[in-house]
């Protein structure tokens, strides 16, 4: 069978991946890195309303899924104001079903102006399956499992933390009107890197933001801050898209950089 033969297999195979692909199930991820372009992109709402699905479109515009998300808007202990652009989003991305594009992006809105916003990304460690969800009729609760297979409890009606790996604080706004760092914490047992930022994406780390850190924390061990630009990159040429360094796009080779430089394993 000759390469090109092998190749057209393997993208019909990555094909019906996607095609068959059911965030409700726990799988584990199709391949290690995607470095894909970035295109547009579409968001439905689940005919149960729980949640919604966005998907990617290819160079095809075949639609591809990246991410289930959903919406606390407030009226609630965490977010205790509501109106018109208030809320706090909860987006499980898993980009090309890869391990390196496996995160969660919480956004909170404290108003409608779009440059009041405060973005947390969060990527878990060690990254076993793709992020899942499903609900919990009898609790009403929304159940999602993270990389680490850790699950965490969140209440289908107000989208709030109930339980599980992740606490939550309450969504606040600084005097000058933009909201604080979203407070989501990971009480798991693995290892966090996280980064935020206002009305902007928190990783990356080109141009203004070239000097920026983000923080790897893993319980019972001191934060360990490092320059961003040595974990993420930004790819002009993919539109913009931003990466995990190629060097640390598995679990084995990102625990020898942890352990060089902070000091504890992933594992």
């Amino acid at each position: 069978m000759t390469k090109s033969l092998v190749f057209f297999f393997i993208l019909i195979l990555s094909a019906k991946v996607f095609a068959d692909f059911d965030e409700t199930q726990i799988q584990t991820p199709l391949k290690d890195s995607d470095e894909e372009i970035l295109n547009g992109s579409i968001c439905r709402t689940r005919d149960h309303g729980h949640w919604d699905v966005c998907y990617s479109l290819d160079a095809n515009d075949v639609e591809l899924m990246r991410s289930f998300k959903f919406s606390n808007f407030g009226g609630n202990k965490t977010v205790p104001m509501s109106g018109f652009g208030i809320s706090r989003d909860f987006e499980f991305s898993f980009e090309g079903l890869a391990r390196s594009d496996m995160n969660l992006l919480v956004w909170d809105a404290p108003d409608e102006i779009e440059s009041h916003a405060h973005l947390k990304i969060l990527y878990f460690f060690p990254r076993t399956v793709l992020p899942a969800i499903h609900f919990d009729e009898s609790n009403s609760a929304l159940i999602v499992t993270l990389p680490t297979k850790e699950e965490v409890i969140f209440d289908a009606k107000t989208r709030e933390v109930m339980s599980g790996a992740l606490t939550e604080g309450i969504l606040k706004q600084t005097s000058s009107g933009t909201a604080v760092a979203p407070n989501i914490q990971y009480a798991g047992s693995g290892v966090v890197v996280e980064a935020d930022a206002v009305a902007n994406w928190p990783v990356g780390f080109d141009g203004a933001n070239a000097g920026k850190t983000v923080s790897i924390k893993k319980k019972g061990q001191k934060v360990c801050n490092i320059p961003g630009k040595e974990l993420f990159y930004t790819d002009d040429n993919k539109g913009g898209n931003v990466f995990l360094n190629k060097k640390y796009i598995t679990d084995a080779a990102f625990d020898v950089f942890v352990k060089k430089r902070c000091g504890f394993s992933i594992f």
